[in-house]
């Protein structure tokens, strides 16, 4: 009887334990990257527009990607040809969706700024996920074309700085982001 009475309190407690411990948030496992640990770590990093976007099965049909093509306006490290095809895994096929956490999304008609890596397959993909991937903007008060989505540093640690008080929060003009990036690749 004694030892039944611990079975049912260990199994009470455990069961409180992953009760709660279920609760809690979960972390992504996306490391945070830098511009310059993007950077560094891409085989290409230009900016330009997304021109056509399709989702296919792999060979096998165990997993969906999606192709975006981006053609790209100027290339700051690197060179993928004249149109820039990279994989995103998940899409749709069908009403087969395949969502893929922490992935980028593009649309077609959108400027972007891409950070890409080439892997030991030949496959163009997102440097970071979702960091590698930055939406370019026109500005409607100054007409410049400002990158959008810097929610990371343009450094290691350091937060991005408004050069100007007119722009918003995560938010810098496509020239100055270029001159950074430029810069990283001579460090």
């Amino acid at each position: 009887m004694k030892d039944l009475k611990k079975m049912i309190s260990l199994t009470l407690i455990l069961s409180l334990f992953f009760l709660f411990s279920s609760l809690t948030e979960i972390k992504s496992q996306v490391l945070e990257m830098s511009a310059q640990d993007l950077t560094k770590q891409s085989t290409a990093v230009f900016y330009g527009k997304c021109s056509k976007i399709e989702s296919k099965w792999n060979e096998n049909k165990s997993m969906i990607f999606t192709e975006v093509t981006v053609v790209p306006e100027e290339y700051i490290k690197g060179n993928l040809g004249s149109q820039a095809v990279i994989s995103i895994p998940g899409g749709k096929v069908g009403d087969i969706v395949y969502e893929v956490s922490d992935m980028p999304v593009f649309k077609e008609g959108e400027d972007v700024m891409a950070f890409v890596r080439t892997n030991s397959a030949g496959k163009n993909l997102v440097t970071g996920g979702f960091q590698g991937k930055m939406k370019i903007e026109t500005d409607k008060t100054t007409g410049k074309r400002m990158v959008a989505g810097l929610g990371i540093g343009t450094q290691a640690g350091e937060q991005n700085q408004l050069v100007d008080q007119s722009q918003k929060p995560g938010m810098e003009r496509l020239e100055d982001f270029i001159a950074k990036v430029k810069g990283y690749l001579k460090n």
